[in-house]
């Protein structure tokens, strides 16, 4: 270990990672564009190769791992799906807490994985962060999963 982990700091990346990052982060969108799942995975998981360990240090890694995730739940793959949106949540540099999309895919894998409990109260942290746009294009199910089991009227 260095001193700055000793301490608690990680190295920032340096600029040409951070730009092998975004170029890699870009052919992944564009190949999700294309609905290239495969190659979207594959782009940004050597994106996130580049991220030292432990990787939930680093903001970027929330947002590739959420990438990632995202491509395999479109692919019904929810268990490796839920895998990587794990890791996103893991993230210490970003409250991943805040962020709707995430709690809603962590609603819908465990949904998907039969896991009520947990379906329940993601699916529920991502209506409350976004009640009227975060549902919309996903499966009624999720919705109507969430609608009976909560009472969504009584939310602020």
């Amino acid at each position: 270990m260095n001193e700055d982990e000793i301490n608690g700091a990680f190295p920032e990346l340096s600029n040409e990672v951070l730009t092998k990052i975004d170029a890699l982060s870009e052919s992944g969108n564009d190949c999700m564009d294309e609905e290239d799942f495969d190659g979207a995975v594959a782009s940004w998981e050597e994106a996130l190769a580049l991220i030292p360990e432990p990787q939930n240090h680093y903001i970027q890694s929330v947002w590739l791992n959420a990438s990632i995730g995202d491509a395999y739940f479109l692919q019904d793959d929810f268990e490796t799906a839920l895998t990587y949106f794990l890791t996103a949540k893991s993230n210490v540099e970003e409250n991943v807490y805040s962020n709707p999309f995430i709690m809603l895919r962590l609603g819908e894998c465990y949904l998907e994985q039969a896991n009520e409990e947990k379906a329940k109260e993601f699916l529920l942290r991502a209506y409350l962060l976004d009640p009227e746009e975060i549902f919309e294009g996903e499966d009624d199910k999720y919705l109507d999963f969430l609608s009976s089991n909560v009472n969504l009227k009584e939310q602020p």
